[in-house]
């Protein structure tokens, strides 16, 4: 009698849930999958986005719809639907997918962008806005400018290699605002690692990479088993991890202990600390370790990924590069550096970052957003649980917003008097999240891109060296969460004697 109750109620739940889903909308068109398995090896394995954009021009929907596993997931392909679902239904879409590999093999479940929509996030957000909103910008604009002068030195130099220049900086910069840490100019600790940790962080976490994330059970296989590398992988990669969210941070409270703790977000936030108990100062301790940490990772691969695209677009398009240096002449003068006072004065150099953000998006996948309810969007069923892909590229390459997509041309952001065009969506608005998940720190990032970016250009003559020309086709970009340029020839030089001089000068006041 037991096993037939247990077989009726098996029978009715199966048939509840057939009926309801009757009653339901579709789900968004997408390739046919498999039983069982869904859609598990329609996943790209590299450079998804393409496959994304792929997708939408063959199923003729902006919104796509696969199923891995059992796990739902929905693909965005427009502007439009995107600020539909994440800016006026935040409250469905706030949350994060948990992906196994990441955020438990790896151990970078600390990081408040992976985490899920709950207190302990909210908590965390609202400290990194309490003591870094953009009013306090100005505060840190002095270790901003010490680091691009002791930058352009290194650019110039005939043997220098600018791409491990501009990664030193970018490092180096974010663990100086994050924590108060001046690095060495050569073979820094703090540097070499953030540099592994971020590196292989970028390369998990490239959408598709590992079957665990779609298959999280298999994260419970035992590490010696065959195709169970993956594990063992990770178990090495997490103490890099450990050491990224520690090193620094016991650096910056051994100085405060000191009393010798140089202005910094960690110190900031430790210093105004106020617990009534040793547990409740704990946990405030451990949410500015967690909140330090993605300053420092956020902000070391986005600058660096950005910088190298920059110098890559101003190596292709020398008209141009000598657009903005005209302005830059004209606005500043040859006797100092640019400053951040006179970036409402250069709409053009404006112009020109924002189109770098755009033509090589440095995150052309977004994190995925998670749903906390069941939803419709465009008449598709989208079910609470579901992982839903922001497709960056698609939306920076879209010929309706930016025609001739492909061009460089920073013109397109200006209007037809030469002042900035807001009209047009600034791609830093895709670029740095979505919603309620947007990058807290994305005021920071796009100072620090202008300045390095209008200093580089105000001094300096980027081109490709005489014995290897060549166009930007040619450059390959590497794959992962933040895709970069693979090495390319590129030719740097001070602009005169008098640039040069004055390179020489502002790097010499920053000792």
């Amino acid at each position: 009698m037991y096993q037939i109750d247990i077989l009726v109620l098996i029978v009715a739940t199966a048939l509840y849930r057939y009926l309801k889903s009757q009653n339901r909308p579709p789900r968004a068109p997408g390739p046919t999958g498999w039983p069982l398995i869904g859609n598990l090896f329609d996943m790209p394995t590299s450079r998804a986005y393409l496959t994304y954009a792929e997708w939408t021009k063959r199923y003729n929907s902006e919104i796509l719809s696969i199923n891995v596993c059992g796990t739902n997931i929905v693909i965005l392909n427009s502007l439009r639907l995107i600020t539909e679902l994440f800016d006026r239904r935040s409250a469905i879409y706030s949350s994060r997918p948990q992906f196994p590999m990441v955020c438990d093999l790896m151990g970078w479940g600390f990081l408040f962008s992976t985490m899920p929509y709950n207190e302990d996030w909210r908590r965390r957000r609202r400290l990194f806005q309490r003591f870094f909103p953009a009013s306090r910008a100005s505060e840190f604009q002095p270790q901003q400018r010490a680091y691009v002068r002791r930058l352009l030195p290194q650019l110039i130099q005939p043997e220098g290699d600018f791409s491990q220049a501009l990664r030193h900086f970018s490092g180096g910069i974010a663990i100086t605002l994050a924590y108060g840490i001046n690095v060495k100019s050569e073979n820094d600790p703090y540097i070499n690692i953030s540099e592994r940790a971020i590196s292989l962080l970028n390369h998990a976490s490239a959408p598709g990479k590992y079957a665990v994330d779609a298959v999280p059970w298999l994260k419970y296989v035992p590490d010696w088993l065959p195709g169970a590398q993956f594990k063992r992988d990770a178990k090495e990669w997490k103490k890099a991890a450990l050491q990224f969210r520690e090193a620094p941070f016991q650096a910056t409270k051994r100085d405060l202990e000191k009393g010798a703790a140089p202005l910094s977000y960690s110190a900031i936030c430790l210093e105004s600390i106020n617990a009534s108990t040793e547990e409740e100062r704990q946990v405030q301790e451990e949410d500015v370790k967690d909140t330090a940490a993605i300053f420092f990772g956020g902000g070391t691969d986005t600058t660096m990924a950005v910088l190298l695209t920059f110098m890559l677009a101003m190596t292709c398009y020398p008209s141009v590069q000598l657009k903005a240096q005209e302005e830059l002449d004209r606005v500043v003068g040859p006797d100092r550096l640019p400053d951040f006072i006179d970036a409402p004065s250069l709409p053009y150099m404006n112009a020109l970052i924002r189109e770098v953000m755009r033509w090589r998006p440095t995150s052309p996948v977004a994190i995925p957003h998670g749903t906390s309810e069941d939803d419709i969007c465009d008449g598709y069923f989208i079910p609470k649980g579901s992982v839903v892909i922001p497709n960056v590229w698609a939306i920076l390459q879209d010929p309706e917003t930016y025609p001739n997509p492909t061009h460089f041309d920073p013109e397109r952001f200006l209007t037809p008097s030469g002042a900035l065009n807001n009209e047009i969506m600034n791609p830093a608005d895709a670029i740095f999240g979505f919603g309620r998940r947007a990058c807290p720190g994305a005021h920071m990032a796009q100072s620090t891109l202008y300045i390095v970016a209008a200093s580089i250009l105000h001094t300096m003559s980027i081109s490709w060296p005489s014995d290897a020309k060549g166009e930007a086709s040619d450059v390959k970009y590497t794959d992962g969460l933040f895709p970069t340029p693979e090495p390319f020839p590129c030719a740097i030089k001070p602009r005169s004697k008098q640039a040069e001089e004055l390179i020489k000068n502002e790097a010499l006041s920053t000792y």
